[in-house]
């Protein structure tokens, strides 16, 4: 793909593969969920089992499984790892061991959610699957049966807009992203695969936005870094870009993209006179 200068786009499609029971691990590729609000009961009688009914759920912890993925899991949002760790006696940081057990109180709402989150990582690890062996056809109807199986599963629906923007597809992609943020407005990887959509669509102002969001949500994230830098240079903005670039080279000197940025410093000076923006 080519970004509207007609230059080659260097920033990464990531895709990401989550276990069946909750696990993670990047890959090449990547990729990754709902916030209560400040001070709601995270009490899950709250749930569809008329608010009366509460059993207890062991469940086995996974390898890579964290007290976020299994709350996100059984309640819809990692914010329930607090009330996890209470219940667990245990820190909301702490390692969970491979094969140890966690007490979760469930309602009938919470293990039918678990049920649709499992089977929905069953699908989308096809996809990731298919995705890493090129075939983005069949990888795009995994993550959509996933979704299906279960709307909320923001992995799914971020693997599938990342297959989208390798297949030409940016408003799809925009579609897909905006419903995933609607469920996780804060996470910075679907901020900047957002812009990274509004960008290919050529709707670079929009990009920049997005761009611009990522970085306040994860300072560290070098792509956002790169991209609104670009994004900048897109609109005109030359000054700007070029103490975007200034900035991206002192945060990342080694950086992926480190390389890019210093030729494109080189290349406005040049086309300043020599002298810098």
């Amino acid at each position: 793909m080519n970004d509207v200068s007609g230059r080659s786009n260097p920033w990464p499609r990531r895709l990401r593969r989550t276990g069946a029971s909750g696990r993670r691990v990047a890959m090449s590729v990547v990729l990754l969920a709902l916030l209560l609000a400040a001070g709601c009961s995270l009490i899950p009688t709250r749930s569809g089992s008329g608010g009366d009914t509460v059993e207890i759920v062991l469940h086995a912890v996974s390898q890579g499984e964290t007290l976020e993925s299994i709350g996100d899991d059984y309640y819809g949002t990692p914010r329930a790892a607090g009330y996890l760790a209470e219940i667990n006696g245990i820190e909301a940081g702490q390692v969970l061991e491979a094969g140890s057990t966690v007490e979760v109180p469930v309602g009938a709402e919470d293990v039918e959610r678990y049920r649709r989150r499992t089977e929905a990582k069953i699908i989308y690890n096809r996809g990731t699957i298919l995705a890493d062996a090129g075939d983005y056809a069949k990888a795009k109807e995994e993550f959509t049966l996933a979704l299906r199986a279960d709307p909320r599963f923001v992995d799914a629906g971020y693997n599938l807009a990342v297959v989208m923007l390798a297949t030409g597809e940016p408003e799809r992609a925009v579609a897909i992203l905006e419903q995933v943020m609607a469920i996780r407005p804060d996470v910075a990887l679907f901020e900047f695969a957002l812009g990274k959509a509004h960008f290919d669509a050529e709707r670079v102002p929009e990009a920049l936005e997005h761009f611009e969001n990522a970085v306040r949500l994860d300072p560290s994230l070098e792509d956002a870094r790169f991209a609104q830098a670009v994004a900048l240079l897109g609109i005109g903005e030359r000054e700007e870009a070029v103490f975007a670039l200034d900035h991206y080279l002192r945060e990342f000197p080694d950086g992926v993209w480190a390389e890019n940025a210093r030729a494109e410093l080189e290349r406005l000076a040049r086309e300043t006179g020599g002298a810098t923006p």
